[in-house]
């Protein structure tokens, strides 16, 4: 994987500075009616890392909260290879800096029942094979969003249920499978490709347990590692999704391993691709 240094929370909201405030508040700013009147450091610092003193006109402002998606994932070493052999030209730094590029939907729910939704979409908008017309991708180039701010009480955030969190794989996919083959009276097997899949955002899945817990089979996110609601935060808080993990795809041996290539028949192949996750939910 690549060794770029990891982004801690509160590291990465002071960097954020004046930038996010300006583009959350422009863009996000939910007016929902609270009675909270109070801001907390981590929001301060977020909104107005500055220093700028840019909130001073507002008299009597209501509270905020803000809500980060933090993207601290990485691409493996082999995929950015595959990559580049391809045509990709990537400096060291660009290198350094590739994230997987994610898209999920986040559903802030208020205390008097009203709910707001945010798809939030962040990562790399480089990471494609270039052999693949990027404008046939409007969701891999269209704007980052990884932040909302809204307005004071929030009964819970959570990201959304009842919609998928996905990973854009970058490369094309081939899928085989294992066929036997009779000619002559000798009895052969062999892979045939069976299906190409261009690149595309792929939805991630939860590994599959039995009912005492054990992983029976192991997909892109740990069942204890899904993101978790964070409920009733306190006005003013900084409330981070943060994502950990590699975005891999596999590579076929038995077809030469050269492509990203899979065994349709192997379930723990089809499940691995799009590669592998945490999420930890922090309230600061």
């Amino acid at each position: 994987m690549n060794h770029h240094p990891k982004i801690s929370i509160r590291k990465w909201i002071r960097h954020q500075g004046s930038r996010v405030g300006a583009a959350a508040l422009s863009l996000s700013l939910v007016f929902a009616g609270g009675n909270c009147d109070s801001l907390n450091p981590s929001f301060v610092d977020l909104v107005d890392g500055a220093g700028t003193g840019a909130f001073t006109t507002l008299q009597n402002a209501p509270g905020h909260l803000v809500v980060q998606l933090v993207n601290n994932a990485e691409v493996d070493e082999r995929l950015v290879a595959y990559l580049e052999g391809q045509g990709l030209n990537l400096t060291n730094a660009e290198k350094r800096a590739l994230r997987p590029r994610f898209r999920m939907r986040i559903n802030v729910t208020f205390t008097n029942g009203v709910t707001s939704q945010f798809e939030f979409v962040d990562g790399s908008t480089i990471l494609i094979d270039p052999r693949f017309n990027v404008d046939l991708f409007p969701d891999l180039t269209q704007n980052d969003l990884d932040n909302a701010v809204v307005v004071c009480d929030v009964a819970q955030v959570e990201v959304d249920p009842n919609s998928d969190i996905e990973v854009f794989v970058p490369v094309e996919l081939l899928g085989y499978e294992l066929v036997t083959v009779t000619q002559g009276g000798d009895v052969t097997s062999r892979f045939e490709l069976r299906e190409t899949i261009p690149p595309q955002f792929r939805v991630l899945r939860l590994d599959t347990v039995d009912e005492d817990g054990n992983t029976v089979l192991q997909a892109n996110i740990p069942v204890r590692r899904a993101p978790a609601p964070a409920d009733a935060p306190v006005c003013g808080s900084v409330i981070a999704i943060e994502i950990t993990g590699v975005l891999r795809v596999p590579f076929l041996a038995a077809v030469g391993g050269d492509a990203p290539s899979y065994d349709r028949q192997d379930p723990n192949a089809v499940a691995s691709i799009g590669g592998r996750y945490e999420f930890i939910v922090s309230v600061q």
